[in-house]
């Protein structure tokens, strides 16, 4: 009995080393770190541990395999002969004792190695791993200075042999933003993050891939002041328009003079004075289509404007994106006042959406769920209406109709040779 009780207390031991070597591989550096630096010494040895993956393991190999022989080599020895001697005792089985005594032994041990040394600690150290680090990693760094020099002779082996077989030894890889994106979508499936804050990060991730171009407004959408109108002119477009600002141009877009606001205009007003454009003009700020999107926020920020004007590699202005607009594009859909402007997306009683040409491809292929995109097929246009043109392979016409990933796309209404309105509709 005093035999059997060794044995398992081997198991178990066995066991608390698994434990340990399983919690430390799987616990979160950054949980670690956050219970440091909350002052616990136990989670600094365990960081120190989790740091040092090859050294740490190496000594905890070093001990769950001496646990392993020794209760294999006492078990083996002083428990197959009581056990046979049992067996001769019985008639039908005395021919076969000493195979049926060396069979239960492993059998018996096998089994609690199972489950005491292996099953049950590595299930407690899947399910709270940074707690059971804390806990052992004390210990586990005393274990760990004893076997020292087992642990150098070890990690000299694995270096060696890991070198005739060609492998170097590299650095843990960061976490990449597929593997964070996926974090987002556990935590939202999981009611760890709300929906609203998941958009947001999602958007976040998607500004970061996004050129300033796929933002702007077109320059045939741009509404602007002449810097030669009439008061008159002026006042009617404040009355009319739901922007707070405007570009201010002489004669056309490519004489940009600058940008107003509609509060600089008032305060004239409130004055009794006459609107004098020039005098309250903010400078441009004039930006090439390929920079990135947050590249613009950061020029916003540190010029402290609100709008950029986008222009080509020949300078030639093809649109304007505000703050307002990278703002959107990370939190959703912001209204401009309280005055509504006209919405992109229009969701017909018969399931059908209209839809505005100027409607960013990406946001409307996610909104609508059209998945398995290749990349080729949405990479050279930006645009509802640049994805129409490139899928008939021409200046489209009202009428025209195609079928895309199981969506019937026709245009509706052209504006000129700019695509105005399209339908979608579940292709039957």
């Amino acid at each position: 009995m005093l035999i059997l009780l060794i044995i398992v207390l081997l198991m178990i031991l066995n066991g608390f080393f698994v434990l340990s070597e399983f919690a430390i591989i799987t616990s979160r550096k950054v949980r670690l770190e956050k219970k440091a630096n909350e002052g616990s010494r136990s989670a600094k040895i365990a960081l120190k541990l989790a740091n040092q993956p090859q050294r740490t393991l190496s000594a905890i190999q070093f001990f769950i395999t001496l646990v392993g022989f020794i209760a294999a080599a006492y078990g083996g020895a002083e428990l197959t002969e009581p056990l046979a001697a049992f067996y001769r005792s019985i008639s039908f089985t005395e021919r076969y004792a000493d195979n049926l005594g060396f069979i239960t032994i492993v059998a018996v041990t096998t089994y609690l190695s199972l489950v005491l040394g292996e099953l049950v600690p590595k299930t407690i150290a899947l399910q709270m791993p940074e707690k059971v680090s804390v806990v052992v990693a004390p210990v586990m760094l005393v274990l760990n200075w004893l076997a020292t020099p087992v642990v150098g002779l070890l990690q000299l082996s694995t270096k060696l042999f890991l070198s005739l077989l060609f492998i170097k030894n590299v650095k843990e890889p960061p976490i990449t933003e597929e593997e964070l994106q996926m974090m987002i979508e556990q935590g939202s499936e999981h009611g760890i993050i709300d929906e609203s804050e998941s958009q947001m990060m999602k958007g976040i991730f998607r500004i970061g891939d996004r050129k300033v171009s796929s933002l702007m407004t077109h320059r045939n959408d741009i509404v602007w002041i002449d810097s030669k109108w009439t008061e008159e002119e002026i006042y009617l477009l404040m009355r009319s328009s739901i922007h707070s600002s405007f570009p201010v141009c002489e004669g056309d877009l490519d004489k940009i003079l600058g940008v107003v606001f509609i509060k600089d205009i008032a305060v004239q007003i409130a004055d009794h004075k006459k609107i004098d454009i020039r005098s309250i003009l903010k400078e441009p700020l004039f930006v090439p289509e390929t920079m990135a999107a947050l590249e613009l926020l950061e020029h916003f920020k540190k010029t402290r404007n609100h709008t950029g004007f986008i222009t080509d590699e020949f300078g030639v202005l093809q649109g304007v994106v505000t703050f307002h607009d990278i703002l959107e594009a990370i939190v959703g859909e912001l209204p401009i006042s309280e005055v509504e402007g006209e919405a992109q997306l229009i969701y017909r009683k018969d399931g059908s959406v209209l839809v505005d040409g100027s409607k960013q491809i990406d946001e409307l292929l996610e909104e609508l769920s059209i998945k398995d995109v290749r990349e080729r097929d949405v990479s050279s246009y930006k645009t509802l209406g640049g994805f129409m043109m490139h899928q008939l392979g021409r200046i489209p016409v009202t009428a025209d109709s195609f079928e895309f990933r199981g969506h019937t796309f026709e245009i509706m209404d052209m504006d000129g040779k700019r695509v105005d309105k399209v339908l979608i509709r579940k292709s039957e």
